[in-house]
């Protein structure tokens, strides 16, 4: 006859086995679960691309009057796109997680987790903005702060916010086109946009009531060369057809100065506007050219004002 001791032992074996399985099945109908979700998201995420690119088409099409309403469509789904793109990142992180947990791989502490969601809400306002000026490098640096990896991008690099959409779609909008700020290693993500308002006259007040706190950068290049960058652009997407010595006529005259080759160049004008709002520590000018003659100098600078570590 087994021993009385020997056959409990046995039986708290048994139930712990039987725990382990109930724990085991239920991770795996997680999985499932989580899987089939990740599915569906990655067919919508298709699904809204073909819609994006089909705005894109009608936007190129479009009648002038029209282009504005197109441009707002077409913010609208890329913002769709990336609250989609940050809920399939999510569920692949859990998946990533999940596992980790078994290879005892270090997560962030719960406290690390509450600061991070408690900062950025349901959606984190930007830590800086790349003002401008138009064709100044703005794309190329925006680029290269976004390969940071303590650095977060917005939905799309131009939003277009404090000089269109802030009446018409609020706060709240513009929350949801940037992602909440996570921990790494103990250090804040920080998340930022690129849209020419420099010469925007009354963009430094909007800002300054929405993000009191951003880190504003200026990238200014040589006003001839900016102007006339400026110009090839509008008559390769159809929107001028004068030759470029009658635009800076025109623009003289007022009568065709719509454009604002010349008057966008006149950094000191805008500057001196912005700096009305923002303490002069929280304004970085830059030269275009340095950006490109001297790329790791001038990104070291960047990241220095922007707190990151070089990278």
């Amino acid at each position: 006859m087994r021993n009385v001791g020997q056959q409990f032992h046995d039986s708290e074996v048994m139930m712990g086995r039987n725990q382990s399985m109930s724990s085991f099945a239920r991770g795996v109908g997680r999985r499932a679960r989580r899987g089939k979700l990740l599915t569906v998201l990655l067919v919508r995420k298709r699904l809204i691309k073909r819609k994006l690119r089909r705005i894109r088409n009608q936007l190129l099409a479009a009648q002038k009057h029209e282009r504005i309403k197109y441009k707002k469509m077409k913010k609208r789904i890329q913002q769709d796109l990336f609250r989609l793109e940050n809920a399939i990142r999510a569920l692949e992180e859990e998946k990533y997680h999940s596992k980790g947990a078994l290879l005892d791989i270090p997560q962030h502490s719960q406290k690390e987790k509450e600061e991070a969601i408690g900062e950025s809400g349901a959606g984190a306002l930007p830590d800086f903005l790349i003002i401008g000026a138009k064709k100044c490098g703005t794309t190329f640096l925006y680029d290269l702060l976004c390969s940071h990896p303590y650095v977060q991008c917005a939905a799309k690099k131009e939003l277009h916010f404090f000089d269109i959409l802030l009446e018409e779609e609020g706060v709240e909008w513009y929350r949801r086109c940037f992602p909440q700020a996570r921990w790494k290693d103990g250090r804040r993500t920080i998340t930022g946009e690129a849209t020419p308002y420099l010469d925007d006259a009354s963009a430094p007040e909007k800002v300054a009531k929405v993000l009191p706190r951003a880190r504003l950068i200026a990238l200014l290049r040589n006003p001839v060369e900016r102007a006339y960058s400026d110009y090839q652009q509008a008559r390769r997407k159809g929107r001028e057809h004068l030759t470029f010595e009658e635009a800076i006529e025109a623009a003289k005259t007022r009568t065709e100065g719509r454009r604002g080759y010349l008057s966008k160049g006149i950094y000191v004008d805008h500057l001196m506007r912005w700096s009305r709002f923002f303490e002069q520590e929280q304004i970085l000018v830059l030269k275009s050219e340095d950006l490109f003659e001297r790329t790791q100098d001038t990104l070291k600078e960047v990241q220095g004002f922007l707190g990151l570590p070089e990278y």
